[in-house]
């Protein structure tokens, strides 16, 4: 949101942010397979020598990172699907209406908006927020 006092959320492009990370994930262990041949291939080159070992084992220890951190993506991208899907599952519950405001007293003054589709809420500017909320310690 404008001026950085709340947020908005659209399950769309949290669906299709987590799609492109899931496939983007999807393409790094294909790639990284190929990392394996020309790193044997100059180890092998390297007869005797303690680099070679030491190349191979460095490629097989980048693999298995970027393996690692494709698979986090993957995870991240399925998060982004469920939490798109959950805010879809709550629009369809309530039926599209603005979410009602809570009995109790917001010491933050949050207000939620919703419409189908988006998901915001607004805070005050920071100047109106209580003294614990604009990040000190205790209360004033």
């Amino acid at each position: 949101m404008a001026g950085g006092t709340g947020f908005t959320v659209r399950p769309d492009e949290l669906s299709a942010a987590g799609s492109n990370a899931q496939a983007v994930a999807g393409k790094v262990p294909e790639e990284t397979a190929r990392l394996a041949a020309p790193s044997d291939k100059a180890a092998a080159g390297l007869p005797g020598w303690q680099s070679g070992p030491a190349l191979h084992d460095c490629s097989a220890a980048w693999k298995a990172l970027l393996d690692g951190l494709a698979e986090d993506m993957r995870t991240a991208g399925g998060n982004l699907i469920t939490t798109a899907h959950n805010y879809r599952t709550s629009d369809r519950s309530m039926g599209g209406t603005p979410v009602a405001q809570s009995g109790g007293t917001d010491p933050f003054g949050t207000r939620i908006r919703q419409s189908p589709g988006v998901h915001a809420i607004d805070w005050p500017a920071r100047s109106a927020r209580p003294a614990c909320a604009a990040g000190s310690a205790r209360p004033a």
